[in-house]
Parts: C-alpha cells; sequence; structure tokens
C-alpha cells in the first residue's frame, strides 16, 4: 500500500504511488532521487542542496549532471572553462595553452602535476630512447634512467652501485659535486643539495629543480664522459 498525503489517497502498491507522484500536475518529482516535492521552489531548493545534483551556472537553465566528473567535462568542452580559476576561454586551444602554462599540464598526455619540476620530470618518459647504457645496448630517455639501470637493474657489463660511485669520486671533476659530510656521497654542484647515488644527482640536474644542468663543460656532463671512457 501507498498513500499520498497531499492528495489524500491510497494506491495499491508503492510503485503505483511513484508513479503518481511523477505523473501528477501537483507533485515536484526528482527522477533521479525518486522523490516528491510540493512546489518547484522546494524541488530547485532541494536540487541545489543535493550532492546528487551538479549544476552548471554557465547555462541559462543550469543544466543538471548526475556527478561532478559530467560537470567538470561539460563546461571544460562547452564552455572552456578552468574550474580552478574560475574563468572562461573563447576556445579549446585558448584553454589547452592556459593549463599547460598555468597548471603544469603534459602537453602530450594531457597529465597535471604538482610542479614544474614534476611535470619536467615526466616530459622525460616522452623523449625518445636515444641514449644507450656505456655498459650495454639497452637505450634510455634519459641519462638517469641508464645510470640507474647500471646501478640496480643488472646491466651485462656486471656494472653496480658501488662501482659507479667508485668510478665517479675518481672522475677529475669530482671535486665539484662531492659531498664530504654525513652519509650522502654527492652534492648538486649549484645548490648542495645531498645525495646517495650519481642516478638521483643526474635525475635532479635533469629536472628544474636549481639551474645545474648536464649541459657540455658542466661538472656532470663531465662525468659522464669519463664513465664512458672507463667502461669502453
Amino acid at each position: 500500500m501507498g498513500y499520498c498525503e497531499l492528495c489524500d489517497k491510497n494506491f495499491g502498491s508503492m510503485g503505483a504511488l511513484i508513479q503518481h507522484q511523477r505523473d501528477s500536475p501537483r507533485h515536484r518529482y526528482c527522477l533521479r532521487c525518486e522523490k516528491p516535492f510540493n512546489s518547484l521552489s522546494a524541488l530547485n531548493q532541494h536540487i541545489r542542496g543535493s550532492p546528487k545534483h551538479h549544476l552548471c551556472h554557465l547555462c541559462p537553465g543550469s543544466l543538471d549532471f548526475s556527478s561532478r566528473d559530467e560537470l567538470d567535462s561539460h563546461q571544460e568542452t562547452v564552455h572552456h572553462y578552468c574550474n580552478s580559476c574560475d574563468r572562461c576561454f573563447n576556445t579549446s586551444g585558448q584553454l589547452r595553452d592556459h593549463d599547460i602554462s598555468d597548471h603544469n599540464m603534459c602537453s602530450v598526455c594531457g597529465d597535471y602535476f604538482q610542479s614544474s619540476s614534476n611535470l619536467k620530470a615526466h616530459l622525460i618518459t616522452h623523449q625518445p630512447k636515444d641514449k644507450e647504457c656505456f655498459g650495454c645496448y639497452k637505450k634510455f630517455s634519459s641519462w638517469s634512467a641508464m645510470l640507474l639501470h647500471m646501478e640496480y637493474d643488472g646491466c651485462p657489463s656486471e656494472v653496480d652501485e658501488d662501482e659507479i660511485i667508485g668510478i665517479a669520486l675518481e672522475c677529475y671533476q669530482s671535486k665539484r659535486y662531492r659531498c664530504d659530510y654525513g652519509e650522502y656521497n654527492f652534492e648538486c654542484p649549484t645548490c648542495a643539495s645531498p645525495f646517495l647515488q650519481m642516478s638521483g644527482l643526474l635525475q635532479h640536474a635533469e629536472s628544474d629543480a636549481c639551474q645545474e644542468s648536464l649541459a657540455q663543460g658542466r661538472p656532470l656532463s663531465k662525468f659522464l664522459h669519463f664513465l664512458r671512457i672507463r667502461l669502453a
């Protein structure tokens, strides 16, 4: 049995009651929540406050979406809207350029990152694998990945972590990146950030964490040249 208080009417089942509430002009019924309201204002108040409803404030009439993801997709596609900045753009291209420049979005895959240094480290994964290991024929997208392979992945050359450390400290440039305090072996020549392994120091130099780089003439570039010669 079902009873409609607004109409003071009994129904043979709850299904019949719900159908009545959906169809009757006296009721304002929320199909998504399966809930009747006595007035249009009460229904609108429910839609504005319910976590099951997501209104687009950019659309005339405020289109209603069932999830936040659907709303975000609609606003991005139709309105070229940046939710973080509460700003609309004229074209999808302008929104994309904004996300790349202001929100650390990868221009290749569209993923977002917490910082520009994290984005720069990620972009290396999209680079061609054109850096050949000094000890075997495997190729990598960055020198730090190549060094990590030699330190931990069992390079066929049998070079390991300890040998890399020893060669790095033998290099005539080691005075520029050797760490003489604490438990660390190396430090950044520019900002003095400490590292246990050379792979970590090279990854630091490949990011934009500081001004250090692997450019020709820099200490870490000279270390790589020394390492290549030693392992030849």
